[in-house]
Order: C-alpha cells, then sequence, then structure tokens
C-alpha cells in the first residue's frame, strides 16, 4: 500500500466504538465498508456470491470477482478512495463557491480537459473490457439471473438511511439546540454562535420538501429492457471518452444490485470518480461534481442530517455511505477488469477479408507503429469503411483481423454491421475463419 493510502486511513478516527471520517459526528462510516478497509472483501456477501457463480456465461464476472480476492490491495484502496470520494462529494454538494452555479454543468465544463497518455490507455482497456473481455452486451442478457442472485439491496439502504436521520437528523439538532439554550446567560460567545447556526441549520432543513424513503422505492429500470451493445472506440479520446466508458461500467455493474433508477446515476458518476482517482485521472474532480450536481436535483434522495455544530450538512454522505460497501465493490471489479483482465496486446499487422458470391474475396493489409490500442482499434473500422467505399460492393462476409508478431490472433471482427461491429471471442471459430482465408492471404503477401 502506498503512503496515499496509509495518509487515508489515519482520516478514520474511531471514536467510542465508532468510525467517523476526520472524527466529525455526522461523518459516520458505514461498518461494511470499514471491513474492507480492513481486508475483508472475501467475507462481504456479493463477492461471495460472484464468485459462486457456476453457469459459463457468467465466467467474465466470476473470474474477475476471484482476481480481485487475489489483489487485496485493490479492495482496501478501492474502500478508501470511496471514503474520499464520499467525502468530496458532500463537500461539492453544500459548496459556497459555486452555491448559484448548476454542479452539473460545472461537472461537464470539468471534462474539457486534456486526457494524459494514461487516460487514453485505460480508455481502450474500458472499451476492451465492455466489448470483449467481459463483453457486457452478452453478459446484460443474464442481468435478471445475476439480480435474483444477488438480490435487492434496497430495503439494507433504506434501514442504513433512517439510522442516519435517527442519528442526526432533526430530532438531534434540535435536542442540541435544547441543551446550548439550558446554559442562558453562561452561555459564551462560541456558544451563542453555535446556536444561531443550529437554529438556521433547522430553518433551512424544514424548509426543504422531501420524504427520502417514498422516492428510494419511485423508480425501478428493467435493464433487461434496454439494448446495450458494444462500444464503437474513437481513435483519439477526450476526456468525456474516458469518463463515459467507465461510466458505462460503473451503472451496468451497479444494475446487478437492482439499485432504484433515481439513485443509479448519482452512484456511477460516484464509482467513476472513484475509478479515475485511482487511475490517476483528472476525470475524478469531474465526476465529483457531476455526482453532487445529481443529487442537488434530486433533493428527495437526500437525508436531512447534520453535525452539532451547525457547520457540516451530512445528507449526501448519509445517502453515499448507506450504498458505499457496493460503491467500492463495484469500483475494485472495474479495477481489476480494465488493468488486469488483459491477456494479450493487440499486434502491428492488420488484415480485411471481405467475400462476395463470385470470385475470390477481396483482401486488405496494414502495418500500423507508434498506435495505442485505442488508436489501433478506430484505424481498424476507418479501414474497413475505404475498403468498402472503394470497392463499392456489398460484401456477404467481411471479417477483420489483428495479429502480432507471432502471428496470433489479438482480434477478429465481424464487419458486417460496420457501425457496430462485432467481436468474436470464440477461438475455434477465429481459427477456423482465419485458416480458410489464409491461402488467399498467401497468394496476396506474394503478389
Amino acid at each position: 500500500m502506498s503512503l496515499i493510502y496509509d495518509y487515508l486511513k489515519s482520516k478514520i478516527v474511531n471514536i467510542n466504538g465508532t468510525n467517523r471520517w476526520l472524527g466529525k459526528d455526522v461523518l459516520e462510516i458505514a461498518e461494511d465498508l470499514i471491513n474492507l478497509v480492513n481486508g475483508g472483501v472475501n467475507n462481504f456477501p456479493p463477492t461471495q456470491i460472484l464468485t459462486g457463480l457456476t453457469e459459463p456465461i457468467l465466467d467474465p464476472i466470476k473470474n474477475i470477482a476471484e482476481q480481485l480476492l487475489t489483489l487485496p490491495d485493490i479492495s482496501i484502496s478501492s474502500a478508501l478512495l470511496t471514503l474520499e470520494t464520499c467525502y468530496g462529494i458532500n463537500k461539492a454538494f453544500n459548496t459556497k463557491l459555486r452555491k448559484n452555479q448548476d454542479l452539473i454543468s460545472y461537472g461537464n465544463s470539468l471534462l474539457n480537459s486534456i486526457p494524459s497518455s494514461d487516460d487514453q490507455y485505460y480508455y481502450s482497456m474500458g472499451v476492451e473490457a465492455w466489448n470483449e473481455s467481459l463483453n457486457i452486451p452478452l453478459l446484460n442478457s443474464e442481468l435478471n439471473n445475476l439480480q435474483s442472485k444477488i438480490g435487492s439491496i434496497q430495503s439494507n439502504v433504506n434501514s442504513k438511511i433512517n439510522e442516519f436521520e435517527n442519528k442526526f437528523g432533526l430530532d438531534y439538532i434540535q435536542s442540541t439546540i435544547q441543551s446550548l439554550e439550558a446554559l442562558g446567560e453562561s452561555a459564551t460567545e462560541t456558544i451563542k454562535n453555535q446556536l444561531y447556526r443550529l437554529k438556521a441549520f433547522v430553518k433551512k432543513l424544514t424548509n426543504q420538501s422531501s420524504n427520502n424513503q417514498q422516492s428510494l422505492n419511485a423508480i425501478q429500470i428493467n435493464y433487461n429492457s434496454l439494448v446495450i451493445s458494444p462500444i464503437k472506440p474513437v481513435r483519439i479520446p477526450n476526456l468525456t471518452d474516458v469518463v463515459g466508458v467507465i461510466h458505462q461500467l460503473a451503472g451496468w455493474f451497479l444494475s446487478i444490485f437492482s439499485i432504484s433508477g433515481q439513485a443509479l446515476t448519482a452512484l456511477a458518476h460516484t464509482v467513476t470518480s472513484v475509478v479515475c482517482k485511482a487511475i490517476g485521472s483528472v476525470g475524478a474532480n469531474a465526476s465529483r461534481y457531476l455526482a453532487a450536481g445529481v443529487l442537488k436535483s434530486l433533493p428527495q434522495l437526500v437525508p436531512k442530517v447534520g453535525s452539532a455544530t451547525g457547520t457540516l450538512f451530512g445528507g449526501a454522505w448519509a445517502f453515499l455511505m448507506a450504498y458505499a460497501p457496493y460503491i467500492a465493490l463495484v469500483a475494485g471489479l472495474i479495477l481489476i477488469a480494465i488493468k488486469w483482465s488483459k491477456k494479450t496486446k493487440l499486434g502491428e499487422f492488420i488484415y480485411l477479408i471481405g467475400t462476395t458470391n463470385n470470385g475470390n474475396p477481396d483482401l486488405g493489409f496494414a502495418r500500423v507503429a507508434q498506435m495505442n490500442e485505442a488508436q489501433i482499434r478506430s484505424y481498424i473500422i476507418d479501414f474497413a469503411n475505404r475498403m468498402i467505399n472503394e470497392s463499392l460492393k456489398t460484401y456477404q462476409n467481411f471479417y477483420g483481423f489483428i495479429l502480432n508478431n507471432s502471428q496470433e490472433i489479438t482480434l477478429c471482427l465481424n464487419f458486417n454491421n460496420l457501425t457496430l461491429p462485432q467481436t468474436i471471442n470464440d477461438e475455434a471459430t477465429k481459427t477456423s475463419l482465419w485458416e480458410s482465408f489464409k491461402p488467399f492471404l498467401d497468394e496476396f503477401s506474394e503478389d
């Protein structure tokens, strides 16, 4: 573990047996999240369910869950970064600097930053995870199955939020006010200022509408009813692309917990911020403001809780902390998927093969150098479009292959739909296709 994580651990303060971020009363930390911080991901029930999956179609999720167990630093760092991110979102939610500014618009403006080379690398890995190693479009057909195995977490979440409201809600603040008022003339100026803040706090909270319990259950989305498509990669991704692919992964993974639609967007931005922090992407700050902006726009989701000092509204923290263990788990799974799941790097040799009912197939070849994976993936699609335009043909079958220096097939694409090329993952199918076209390729290379 790096020094930064030791530093984050030092911000967890245990007061009378209860862990609190920075020692602040309302910033109470979920016990399940503390267990993850202490390396207990193997004891977290959702992890046990994912590692116990038996259906072959679910192997991609099972595999990354198993890898998460073998790399405990990833789950620990995800839990610590979840704490830091929840605190950062709560700060953004309460910001006075941008009090009159639309936080969603501000978050989107931060996405105009220039992505680093690492960002571009993780973009390509995110696309690869979505389209190939995880194959989310295929996995989504099993979403109902996954949801039934894991079960809904909403009852547990609602219970956690109710606990926050019972501990730090209006009754808690009113009780503190009564205790301070009882001091009468003996109250110091500091106490009088605290009393003023608390009364203003109560007035502000009572003016807010909402019954968060009702809203959390208000909207449910059936994700199996949505069309989950492969991601068409761009050659030179901007920060919006980088953050976007992580956000898509976050949203899909969160959906396996049957999370309500209203909460899902804010939580997906939160997971995205955690993952971006872990990979060192500037997209973390943009996602932090986007999450805060979504919660601002849905005040009915945010419980009315605050500190005894009257200086800290903890509603965003309380909402996120109810989901925090799941946020940390999903962030860890995504980090495994985009950093460690890939077995083979793309090569430099690109072959295109288009067949018609008449004659030999049309062939295309290119060798690319000094391109990252996102650029190579984008290039092969551009190359395929040029071949179609130049040949003026409609191919019965159209395939693309990428090979490395060892002549291993690292990627095989079906280009029958150029808008959404289909990745062929089955090794036997890839080999059979390649061998059937290889005689023509040998002639092509001799020419």
